[in-house]
């Protein structure tokens, strides 16, 4: 027997949303779960919530219970492959078939163009993939939370930060140093989203120009949020992004540090690495620690 949310479940300050999902689709679960926080919503996810010790089935069964909604993340890992997550579908549409008639409880989210099982078809679905998915799937927990008078403050459950944009910055042939220090404007990003050992405050960001990250999934029209650095404090294999003064000029790479010189290596098999001398100057403005991609029209 699953147990039922209680009438004093809808009197607390943040929507509990269950993550039904397979364990193939973990990576874009865990970005939802971010951004769904984020959003000042208490997202459910088993290695987020469940405490070593724990009846894992048990307290997986309670959650979906106690939930206020479910979100049934689908892709073709969900009916191709045999796990638990068929178990959580079926705890969930047995609540669901409980709730009040015109209630939001259980929510399709497709994350690629898969099959919708029947028994889930009766719910319209959002498609995560589209560009406006999520947004609409927001607005689907906010209409349930306002249902159950419960108030959404994403301000205060997570601060953000505004960080300064400095742009552009080349991902391809060098530009002139100074252009860093252009106009400036400024990007918002959640307080969850940024590593616990870096402060906000000492973050900037570049936008990128160029295609020579491409292989590193960073486009021309991306913005990179970035930490200060120096050349002592990098390792092998970092995104940075280095100012030559020699050359008066800019880029982002990665570095590697060499016997004789440092090489500077695109993510594009069409462009070569880039060597500087050690008995060069060399300045590393700072280290790539998060990517703002780019919306595609």
């Amino acid at each position: 027997m699953i147990e039922k949310s209680s009438s004093t479940m809808e009197q607390n300050r943040k929507l509990k949303v269950f993550l039904c999902h397979s364990k193939d689709d973990k990576p874009k679960v865990r970005e939802l779960y971010r951004r769904l926080v984020a959003d000042g919503f208490d997202a459910w996810l088993d290695e987020e919530k469940l405490i070593p010790g724990q009846d894992w089935d048990l307290e997986i069964r309670k959650a979906i219970g106690h939930s206020h909604a479910v979100v049934v993340c689908l892709s073709n890992n969900t009916y191709t492959k045999a796990g638990y997550v068929q178990k959580e579908i079926l705890f969930a549409l047995d609540v669901a078939h409980e709730q009040p008639e015109g209630a939001i409880y259980l929510i399709p989210a497709r994350f690629e163009d898969c099959q919708v099982r029947s028994e889930l078809s009766k719910w319209h679905w959002v498609n995560l993939f589209d560009e406006a998915g999520y947004k609409k799937l927001n607005q689907a927990l906010m209409y349930r939370a306002n249902a159950l008078g419960i108030e959404i403050a994403a301000s205060s459950a997570i601060k953000t930060f505004e960080i300064p944009i400095y742009k552009p910055i080349s991902a391809g042939p060098f530009l002139p140093s100074n252009i860093l220090y252009g106009e400036q404007e400024y990007v918002k990003i959640s307080g969850s989203l940024i590593p616990k050992n870096i402060k906000p405050n000492d973050l900037f960001a570049i936008e990128v120009v160029g295609n020579s990250l491409n292989d590193a999934l960073i486009n021309d029209g991306d913005t990179l949020i970035m930490a200060p650095s120096t050349l002592e404090k990098v390792k092998n294999g970092d995104m940075v992004s280095i100012w030559i003064p020699k050359q008066n000029e800019i880029a982002l790479k990665y570095f590697f540090q060499e016997k004789s010189h440092y090489r500077l290596q695109p993510a594009n098999p069409t462009m070569k690495a880039i060597y500087v001398k050690k008995d060069e100057p060399l300045e590393i403005k700072g280290k790539v620690v998060m990517v703002v991609r780019q919306a595609k029209d």
